[in-house]
């Protein structure tokens, strides 16, 4: 038995641009260009026969048919990449790039090095000191970890309990990209950084 299916690159497309309502910010996720992802829904609209955005001057909203399609699409992603980090532990991935505020320390790669019991940091993670939201934002850091809570639209943010290394500070916010959230490096330098 054959499975029909829409093209896996324009579900990849929507379901980013879904998410943000908007192509420019579903491209920065991809690391694809804000035309690239547009032809690519429009193909997915074209395979399935309905339209999934109502694209207006500078936004986008879900049709009925995005609404129904958007929530089956992120579950099933989410459950891919779960299975995925299950079976291909080995699977190549590129190290989360983590800003870490020098309010919260002055030495985020010793003490990184020092929660997981190393060395050096674990290599699923590239430290340095930062609270440079625009870093963020601009891709030069995939997640920031920051002291004091604040509005960040757009963005996934998180309060963590910090691990006993940062005392005397007890939480702090991380701050990335939606797309992120999920991923094996995340949930990896969460458990790192966060209280056990």
């Amino acid at each position: 038995m054959s499975y029909r299916l829409p093209p896996l690159n324009g579900l990849r497309a929507f379901e980013a641009a879904g998410r943000h309502l908007s192509f420019k910010q579903a491209a920065e996720e991809l690391s694809v260009t804000p035309g690239a992802v547009s032809q690519q829904v429009k193909h997915l609209e074209q395979a399935m026969g309905v339209p999934l955005f109502k694209r207006l001057h500078r936004s986008l909203i879900l049709t009925a048919h995005g609404e129904a399609l958007l929530p089956v699409v992120a579950d099933v992603f989410e459950r891919l990449s779960a299975v995925a980090d299950e079976v291909a532990e080995g699977m190549e991935a590129r190290a989360l790039r983590l800003g870490i505020s020098r309010h919260l320390t002055e030495e985020p790669a010793r003490l990184l090095a020092q929660l997981a019991g190393r060395r050096h940091p674990p290599d699923f993670v590239q430290v340095q000191t930062s609270d440079d939201v625009a870093e963020l934002l601009s891709g030069g850091l995939d997640a920031l970890l920051r002291p004091a809570p604040a509005s960040h639209p757009g963005m996934h943010v998180e309060t963590l309990t910090l691990a006993d290394g940062f005392a005397p500070h007890r939480e702090a916010v991380l701050i990335l990209w939606p797309g992120l959230a999920r991923c094996r490096e995340v949930r990896k330098v969460k458990a790192l950084l966060g209280r056990q």
